[in-house]
């Protein structure tokens, strides 16, 4: 009897449970194999990874200067922010602000005036940020900048990392490779919440803040439409639907430009032979030189002259 209520008891631990195989999020971002070496992570399938951390940023910043970055491709970028309390900050900005001064005054009193023209602007620029944190006009915010470089092969990731401090040499900043804690910088870039690395933050209003939202993608092309080209930095294809309507574009108009001899007219041409082969549109040329006629008429359509009618009304005084 025993035996019986055993093999019943097995059966009904065989019943399997639909609601229980819903892949988590971790099913979607879990790698299919993770080995941690000196500066990079192998997660297979030829997954080769590198984390870095931007530790010195540049004196000025600007609306977009992280951009280039996405030229380089695959390429992630993970940025930090945290909050500041205001009462501390003021605080803090205040002290800062006297220990200036009275470096200033003593340095004034001595006759040594080699540093006071870069004291009194440490001293402006403190007393306008304080004004504007006092005022809300302005908060402050600690960000963390990660970067992680994604390659098949040892040998890409290696050049693209000779690339990456490239770019950032230019623009007078450093990163620092995560040497022995790529597991841990591999975590930064989860969207998981989890930022295990710390010590690396930096103090930014809201304006050096809005410049570090990626403002372009070098990979930008629609589902459907024309082709018309390669990416220059990815060699992905590039389709474009100029009648694919809102919310991607609220109007079908494109311009072109370019010095003489770029080849405007032929990608015009081209786009449009293109457009109503593929997308049966209708096409229309206000052509003054009559470059397109040749165009028109091996396209099947209509070569129409407008000209100015002589005599066609007259005026009585």
């Amino acid at each position: 009897m025993l035996i019986k209520n055993q093999k019943i008891e097995k059966k009904k631990n065989k019943n399997i449970d639909i609601f229980k195989n819903i892949p988590s999020l971790t099913d979607y971002i879990v790698p299919d194999s993770f080995r941690e070496y000196t500066d990079y992570i192998y997660l297979g399938h030829n997954k080769y990874s590198r984390t870095f951390v931007l530790s010195i940023y540049p004196e000025q910043t600007w609306i977009g200067w992280l951009d280039d970055l996405f030229h380089i491709g695959n390429i992630n970028i993970s940025v930090k922010v945290e909050t500041s309390s205001n009462g501390q900050v003021i605080n803090q900005l205040t002290r800062k602000l006297v220990q200036q001064q009275s470096q200033y005054q003593t340095y004034e009193k001595q006759g040594n005036i080699a540093y006071l023209p870069e004291l009194q602007k440490m001293i402006i620029d403190l007393e306008e940020l304080r004004t504007l944190i006092q005022t809300n006009r302005d908060k402050l915010y600690f960000i963390t900048v990660f970067i992680t470089l994604n390659a098949k092969t040892k040998q890409e990731l290696d050049e693209k990392t000779l690339i990456l401090e490239s770019e950032f040499n230019k623009k007078t900043a450093m990163i620092r490779c995560l040497s022995f804690r790529q597991l841990e910088g591999f975590k930064t870039i989860l969207p998981v919440g989890d930022i295990p690395i710390e010590n690396y933050e930096r103090n930014m209003t809201a304006g050096g803040l809005a410049t570090l939202i990626p403002i372009s993608n070098p990979n930008l092309s629609h589902n459907d439409g024309v082709f018309i080209g390669r990416n220059m930095f990815t060699n992905a294809p590039v389709y474009v639907n100029t009648f694919c309507g809102p919310p991607q574009l609220p109007n079908p108009h494109c311009f072109i430009c370019g010095t003489s001899g770029g080849g405007k007219s032929v990608a015009l041409k081209i786009k449009s032979a293109r457009n109503m082969i593929c997308n049966g549109a209708n096409l229309f040329f206000l052509d003054v030189e009559g470059e397109y006629a040749n165009l028109c008429k091996q396209l099947g359509g209509k070569v129409i002259k407008i000209r100015q009618r002589r005599n066609c009304w007259s005026q009585s005084i």
